[in-house]
């Protein structure tokens, strides 16, 4: 049985749930990486994972952009990738075939007051 994108989205964010430090869920935002665009699926202030719409290779690490529909902009993100995971099988097409998660290295002070006032409107979003 194909669960195809859903189910198998479902099942990462599952997985997901599972850390140590939990994350929230994002809306709205978008990452800017050196091989392109990505959808923010959950935050938190030790890193970010996101969905890509097309299988990239990515590197251990790079710097990265988070923008939100709000008109938030954290630029210049340090991240380190701990995984990534293809979340269909390459026969069956998916709006987001890959997921790539991973921590922030070497934040400044002022990213990391950026990157809390953003988890803190995130939050008081959440009921």
């Amino acid at each position: 049985v194909d669960m195809g994108f859903e189910g198998n989205y479902m099942a990462t964010v599952k997985h997901l749930s599972k850390r140590k430090n939990r994350r929230l869920k994002v809306e709205g935002g978008i990452t800017l990486t050196p091989v392109g665009m990505g959808q923010v699926i959950d935050l938190n202030e030790n890193g970010v994972s996101f969905a890509c719409v097309e299988e990239r290779h990515f590197p251990g690490e790079w710097s990265m952009a988070i923008y939100d529909c709000t008109g938030l902009s954290l630029e210049e993100l340090h991240f380190k990738k701990v995984w990534e995971k293809y979340v269909t099988p390459p026969s069956a097409p998916a709006a987001f075939p890959m997921v790539v998660g991973g921590t922030f290295t070497n934040l400044s002070s002022s990213q990391k007051n950026q990157l809390n006032s953003y988890l803190q409107y995130l939050r008081k979003g959440v009921k």
